[in-house]
């Protein structure tokens, strides 16, 4: 499934630089799938969209730059791009905030991230650093939480736990 109704346009970057995790801010799968796939009003997209019990949507294809980054500078130095939408895969979770992912999201996130890795021959290793948040890489800094969250201690997605099991697999 692509959506019918998000933007998204060419790719500005290649190859890609890494994957930049989201939680989308919907109160639920169907709310997510309404607003990214019918709702013409909706302006952001990204490539993949995963619901609750780990279904993976796609709502741009994997080639193409999805709008989910917004005003970005790299969080790194081992980063050097220019454009987040087009450099970044763009990976949002369906939750909002005081959501946790549930354990199907956290391990089709991984499982995604992992293919990615496979599939640009990025090492499980030594560039874990390619995995990050939105809130890591917006501009300025502290201007979005996803998707750790308000509440760092408990986050809707942890990155740093994604690396680890893209590590241990």
């Amino acid at each position: 499934m692509v959506a019918k109704v998000a933007a998204w346009g060419n790719n500005l970057h290649e190859p890609r630089a890494g994957c930049l995790l989201h939680y989308d801010a919907s109160a639920s799968d169907a709310g997510a799938m309404e607003w990214m796939f019918n709702d013409p009003r909706c302006k952001v997209s990204y490539n993949w969209l995963i619901l609750d019990n780990g279904a993976q949507l796609t709502v741009a294809p994997p080639n193409a730059r999805a709008y989910h980054a917004g005003v970005c500078r790299p969080s790194s130095q081992s980063f050097t791009y220019k454009d987040a939408n087009s450099a970044l895969y763009g990976i949002a979770i369906a939750a909002t905030d005081g959501d946790v992912a549930t354990s199907a999201q956290k391990m089709a996130v991984v499982r995604l991230c992992y293919a990615l890795f496979a599939h640009h021959g990025w090492s499980f290793k030594n560039e874990l650093w390619r995995v990050t948040g939105h809130d890591a890489e917006a501009w300025p800094r502290g201007r979005k939480h996803d998707p750790t969250g308000s509440h760092p201690e408990r986050p809707v997605l942890d990155v740093a736990e994604v690396r680890e099991l893209l590590r241990s697999d």
